[in-house]
């Protein structure tokens, strides 16, 4: 009985160790004004059966205030090789509308602009991600 009890113990000290090390992650944060903040975390989704997850940027919007805000902003992808959205075209652009306090916070299951691919690890002439920013920010 002690024996199974502490081979309980050790896995779930072992399960707890590997979860807090494989989904702790560190926002970086991009706008912060008194009414908003939007910051992203790094993080992996499986798209391809059999390969390598992709790498993305989750958005992380926040309403600060106590009152609805309709936001609009340019998302910009700096990589080592080049830029996407950086010519603040209406590819790149991002509106929402958050209720008031709301936090939006993309996911792999998000199917908007907020996930914001980086790198794909499958491919070898795959970009090299540099840094996210966002432009011409709008607040209503």
């Amino acid at each position: 009985m002690k024996r199974d009890l502490f081979t309980w113990a050790k896995s779930m000290a072992a399960s707890v160790l590997f979860c807090s090390t494989a989904f702790s992650q560190e926002e970086h944060p991009l706008v912060t004004t008194p009414q908003l903040k939007i910051s992203y975390v790094d993080g992996q989704c499986d798209v391809e059966l059999g390969k390598q997850a992709y790498q993305f940027a989750f958005l992380k919007i926040e309403n600060l205030t106590s009152n609805p805000l309709h936001v609009g902003f340019n998302i910009v992808t700096q990589f080592a090789e080049g830029c996407s959205g950086c010519n603040g075209s209406d590819e790149s652009l991002y509106y929402v509308s958050l209720s008031p306090n709301q936090v939006y916070a993309a996911s792999c299951a998000s199917d908007d602009k907020t996930k914001v691919y980086l790198r794909n690890p499958n491919f070898s002439g795959a970009w090299n991600f540099q840094e996210l920013r966002i432009e011409n920010l709008v607040v209503e």
